[in-house]
């Protein structure tokens, strides 16, 4: 149970709010009747209270914020180490495969890939050092919400503290346990925050570091402490839990003692207090005294950041990121002078080189390689040397790999030979062509010959077309003709029914309009006698002559409805009595306009099948058994007949012009152009909307592009001589390129006297073709037989004897700087620091463990003196007596409650401080990632912060609560 909320199941709030009823004693407390005349002051201090608590809820919902921004933050790092390492480890396989490569080409391939995958690598690293900032940036904005809050609170309490002068003793003593309550709680609430920003910034620094080993030191170094720290907060709250325990057991009956015991409390609080500011001064003493020091371990820790770039920390108190040393280190001369016309080598330079050491400890922060420029041209060269016995593809020469370059010095031989014919044969052709027409050429003859045939099929195919749609128009328009005349039939049946229909409607319209006339006729005569007769009845006393108007209107109206049903039995029809028991139906207007309509429409259905019979009789005598259709789909068959259609023999002679073509044109070293044939035979009528095969020339069709002509010869020259000698009409010898490569040498290199092996099969394998790669095998087997000589081993052995020579005095020069330099820096630097350090090492363990009691025992000393307070507070009557006291078993629960307080704490600490260790020790075995486990450590921070600021809410509601009950009291 924590310790607030224990405080309030206790009791020790007697008066509070509903809030935390079930548990507290609502009587009124001793005091309150006495609280007069502060009511102003103490409802100053609730708003601020209550402004306090306002600010609370901005930082819990900042701490939400914060807690989603870890989460993006273990997002990011998971997908930047996976594209660091593996970026990574293709960067290493590139670097690695590059030292064995000779080749210009492959080597410039490999140093762009190892360059890609850099850049992806410090994409990776710059991601994760963005997710690191932003979750430092929202850190910052959760400290500020924090500190805001805590000040407001500061500011509630010093409110209090003024609204509690103008209290009696008495009356303060009733507050003080609410507003100790409250600031043990902000203070808690503060330390808890410290812990999480300490946790987070971790995080932060783990998220951006790539490197595992690193993060792990850096994890280590953090936690060590932290497990210190744990520990100490452990013993502390294990004294408080002592003296709690020791109060709770107290038997002691007089008000008079425990007035002691709350003066001897009052008293540990301002002992531990002066121990603290006496250990401060003897601490700034200290200082003073060592001032002179301090300076001297501030120059002797900037000398050492000078040499290394390092940045010092103050956060971590260690060095962090590096940036570049002050000064350049310059390394020795080398000269290199190399000249063996046996091997092929020459060489004649001086090598110069100059460092940062912060590169060198970058390299190693990064966990990349870090080699200086002169290391790596050694080490080309020491390449250069070993490969003078070594095949282009790595391996030691031998007399059987002289046999094997042998068999394909052979095929690059016929390879050679191929390509230069058809080079050959394309260059005679451009030089003796005129230009477009290619009938002095061989093969035109067979061209002429398809493109013959193409046309008789292309003839055939036109005319089985064109009398296919004649046939094929003549039917469809015989159709046509048919299917208008059986349509026009149709309509005409279609109109006499309309008409039909129109005539018994408007029949039907006179009939209605009559009747109409005679019902209209026959309501206003009823309505006139039905008005007269209403006013006879009205009369008290009519007379004879009073009854004659409505008399006359009852004849009037009768005669009107005789009329009517006249009418309306002569439209409608009805049964005529025959005199003899039997009865006649007699038929209306509008059944015998209807029987007309019906009869008519009899009539014109029978004209109607009797014209389409005719109209059929009229279509079979021009398309009998439909023969048009019939010859139709004959000469379509003809047409396009599987294998035999003109269509099927005109596009197989379409293919053989074209096949001819490509023969024609490839015989001759150029690609083939089928515009002419190809817009021929697709050639659409834009008149008569079809497409029509057109007949054509075989000099058209075979018509050769001189510019086209030169592209080939383009084409074969960079296959045969290298892509820097395209366009050659005329041969490039094997003593002109061997010419040339001697010039580029020597203009690169005008101090040598020879060429070197290795550039000529460079050159030769890279910029001359098909030529080059049989110079490239030649040069490369006379290598082989030279490298197979015991003098040439020997030499061999000699040279790289030389290289490595040169390496170790660059070993010793670098290893010298680091013995001679920065190691006595270092340790000038770490023997100041420790030896300034170790004279207040006794003071500052004795201040950490002073303010560890400190921040445990107060609130403990705080609830034990509130209690006392409380039970030793009394209200009077006027006549001197108590109003109400606490008892004293009441005060021994209060104790016990805060004894109990004291063992959760404990409890408490001890399981973080066992938490804590058991993650060391799983980093430390590897069984579990610092990252991971600084997770947990921040999910656990800020569950413990937010149960604090848990505890600082109820602490103010609470204190609200109690300034409402008195200001409320003083009121009444």
């Amino acid at each position: 149970m924590k310790k607030w909320t224990y405080l309030v199941a206790a009791g020790i709030l007697l008066g509070a709010t509903p809030v935390f009823t079930g548990c507290i004693d609502n009587d009124e407390p001793e005091g309150i009747t006495v609280l007069r005349g502060a009511k102003a002051e103490l409802l100053k201090a609730k708003a601020s209270v209550a402004a306090a608590s306002v600010e609370q809820i901005k930082a819990e919902a900042a701490l939400k914020l914060a807690e989603a921004e870890v989460k993006k933050a273990e997002a990011a790092r998971i997908q930047a180490i996976a594209d660091y390492e593996a970026a990574k480890a293709k960067e290493m396989e590139y670097k690695a495969e590059l030292a064995n490569i000779q080749n210009e080409e492959a080597r410039a391939d490999l140093e762009n890939k190892i360059k890609m995958y850099a850049e992806q690598r410090a994409a990776a690293e710059r991601a994760a050092q963005a997710a690191a900032a932003q979750l430092e940036v929202t850190l910052m904005n959760l400290k500020a919400q924090l500190a805001t809050q805590e000040a407001l609170y500061e500011q509630a309490l010093k409110d209090l503290a003024l609204a509690k002068n103008t209290l009696t003793e008495a009356q303060q003593k009733h507050l003080q346990k609410w507003t100790n309550a409250l600031d043990n709680a902000q203070k808690d609430v503060k330390s808890k925050a410290e812990k999480y920003e300490t946790a987070v910034k971790l995080l932060a620094e783990l998220t951006k570091t790539m490197d595992k080993t690193e993060a792990k030191e850096s994890y280590l170094r953090t936690e060590k402490k932290a497990v210190e720290d744990a520990k100490a907060e452990l013993d502390a709250a294990i004294a408080a839990r002592d003296l709690a325990k020791e109060y709770a057991e107290k038997e002691i009956e007089a008000a008079g003692k425990w007035e002691e015991e709350m003066l001897a409390l009052e008293a540990d609080l301002k002992a531990l207090d002066k121990k603290i500011a006496d250990l401060q001064t003897e601490r700034t003493k200290v200082e003073m005294a060592t001032a002179g020091e301090y300076d001297e371990v501030l120059k002797a820790r900037q000398a050492y950041m000078d040499l290394t770039g390092y940045t010092w920390d103050e956060n971590l108190q260690d060095f962090g990121e590096i940036n570049s040393s002050k000064e350049e280190i310059k390394l020795n001369d080398i000269a290199i002078s190399i000249n063996e016309p046996g091997l092929g080598l020459s060489a004649d330079y001086t090598i110069t080189d100059s460092y940062y050491y912060s590169d060198y400890l970058k390299a190693l922060q990064n966990g990349t390689e870090f080699q200086l420029s002169s290391v790596t041209t050694i080490n080309n060269l020491k390449e250069a040397i070993k490969g003078c016995a070594l095949t282009p593809n790595g391996e030691a020469w031998t007399a059987e790999n002289i046999i094997l370059y042998t068999s394909w010095l052979e095929n690059a031989k016929v390879n050679r030979d191929f390509i230069k014919g058809q080079w050959e044969q394309a260059v005679k052709a451009f030089k003796g062509l005129e230009f477009g027409n290619p009938t002095s050429f061989e093969g035109f003859d067979k061209v002429e010959e398809v493109v013959a045939i193409y046309n008789e099929a292309i003839k055939k195919y036109n005319a089985d077309v064109e009398a296919m749609n004649a046939a094929r128009d003549k039917y469809e328009n015989i159709s046509q003709e048919d299917r208008d005349k059986r349509q026009e039939i149709t309509d005409n049946w279609t109109k006499a029914q309309a008409d039909n229909q129109a005539e018994y409607e408007k029949t039907i319209a006179e009939i209605e309009k009559g009747l109409g006339a005679l019902e209209k006729a026959k309501d206003v005569a009823y309505a006139n006698y039905d008005k007269l007769k209403t006013q006879y009845d009205q009369i008290e006393n009519p007379t004879a002559d009073d009854a004659k108007p409505y008399k006359a209107a009852e004849e009037t109206y009768n005669k009107a409805d005789a009329a009517y049903i006249d009418a309306h039995n002569k439209a409608w029809g009805y049964n005529k009595d025959n005199g003899d028991g039997t009865w006649t139906w007699v038929k209306g207007s509008r059944e015998k306009a209807d029987d007309l309509r019906i009869n008519k429409n009899v009539i014109a259905e029978k004209d109607y099948y009797l014209a389409i019979a005719k109209q059929m009789e009229e279509y079979f005598k021009v398309n009998p058994n439909d023969v048009l259709y019939s010859e139709y789909i004959k000469l379509n068959n003809a047409i396009y007949e599987y294998n035999v259609g003109s269509a099927h023999v005109a596009n197989a002679a379409y293919q053989d012009v074209r096949a001819a073509l490509s023969y024609f044109n490839s015989s001759f070293g150029f690609s083939s152009d089928y515009a002419v044939i190809d817009a021929a035979y697709y050639y659409y009528d834009e008149e008569k909307q079809m497409n029509i095969p057109q007949e054509v020339k075989a000099e058209d069709v075979a018509r050769i592009d001189k510019y086209d002509l030169q592209d080939r010869i383009y084409y074969y020259s960079e296959q045969l001589y290298g892509y820097n000698n395209g366009n050659r009409l005329i041969e490039l010898t094997t003593e002109e390129i061997k010419k040339e490569i001697e010039e580029r040498y020597m203009a690169n290199n005008p101090d040598a006297s020879f060429v070197p092996y290795w550039y000529y099969t460079n050159m030769y394998n890279s910029s001359y073709g098909a030529v080059g790669k049989v110079e490239y095998y030649t040069a490369a087997i006379a290598q082989g037989n030279a490298a197979l000589q015991t003098e040439t081993k020997a030499k061999i052995e000699t040279l790289l004897a030389e290289m490595d020579a040169h390496l170790a005095a660059i070993d010793a020069q670098f290893a010298g700087y680091i013995t001679d330099v920065v190691e006595p820096a270092e340790k000038a630097y770490t023997t100041a620091y420790t030896t300034l350090m170790d004279k207040f090492t006794k003071i500052d363990a004795d201040l950490a463990e002073a303010n560890a009691q400190k921040f445990a025992k107060k609130p403990v000393l705080d609830k034990i003196n509130a209690a006392i307070a409380v039970y030793l507070s009394q209200e009077m009557k006027p006549d001197g007596t108590p109003v109400k006291s606490t008892t004293l078993d009441d005060l021994r629960a209060e104790l016990k409650g805060i004894y109990d307080a004291a063992v959760a704490d404990v409890y408490e600490r001890e399981t973080t401080l066992i938490e804590k260790k058991e993650a060391l020790q799983a980093v430390i075995d590897g069984t579990k990632e610092p990252v991971a486990a600084q997770q947990e450590a921040v999910a656990e921070a800020q569950a413990a912060l937010e149960a604090a600021q848990a505890e600082l809410k109820a602490a103010s509601e609470a204190l609200q609560a109690e300034i409402e009950r008195i200001s409320a009291t003083d009121a009444e």
